[in-house]
């Protein structure tokens, strides 16, 4: 088993800390390392020990959040999941609001934007998986299906938290939920099975 050095880990984390907060209050294109290492209290030196740039640092990001978002998704068997309507849209609104800030203007920010893409992109590749076994889909069918809701998802908070949809969260939460059961169906019944041709 790996030793995890915890002063390693704590000068993770106060640049991490450090990025969100300053995320918070500049464009992605604005940060400096010299602003990260003096709100993190590191040297610039340290900084380059943990990562090779800024844009790696984000990248850490990225994996965080899919991660999260998928253990959120899976945390029982996705059928029972879909089948109750709205828990997967609970869970979701609950992981918005736990960071909200930070989790929010990623989502909302189309200069923080590229981290979003990458969270969908690896959310819909860990979902796929998931998608083919419960539902016995061809990988094909599991990786157009796992794309379209969490890309739906997403688009709909990003939609929401931008005040482009005027309606009250459980309006939202409704149409979400529909546009996704009935987005599904046609590869999720196996009474409507697609063919090749359809």
């Amino acid at each position: 088993m790996v030793k995890i050095d915890r002063r390693v880990e704590r000068t993770n984390q106060a640049l991490r800390t450090a990025f969100q907060q300053l995320a918070v209050t500049h464009q992605y294109r604005d940060i400096t390392v010299k602003q990260l290492t003096e709100v993190a209290n590191v040297n610039r030196k340290t900084f380059y020990l943990h990562f090779d740039s800024i844009d790696d640092l984000a990248a850490t990001f990225s994996h965080e959040s899919a991660e999260a978002i998928l253990t959120v998704i899976n945390q029982q068997d996705i059928k029972a999941s879909l089948a109750q309507s709205g828990l997967i849209f609970d869970r979701l609104a609950d992981y918005f609001n736990q960071s909200r800030d930070f989790n929010r203007l990623v989502l909302v920010n189309d200069d923080y934007s590229f981290i979003a893409r990458k969270v969908q992109i690896e959310v819909a590749r860990g979902l796929t998986a998931n998608l083919q076994r419960a539902y016995h889909l061809s990988k094909t069918d599991a990786f157009i299906c796992a794309n379209f809701l969490i890309h739906n998802m997403l688009t709909f908070f990003r939609l929401f938290f931008t005040g482009q949809l005027d309606l009250t969260p459980a309006q939202f939460k409704q149409r979400l939920v529909a546009l996704n059961s009935t987005g599904v169906q046609s590869f999720f019944n196996p009474n409507q099975a697609l063919t090749k041709d359809s």
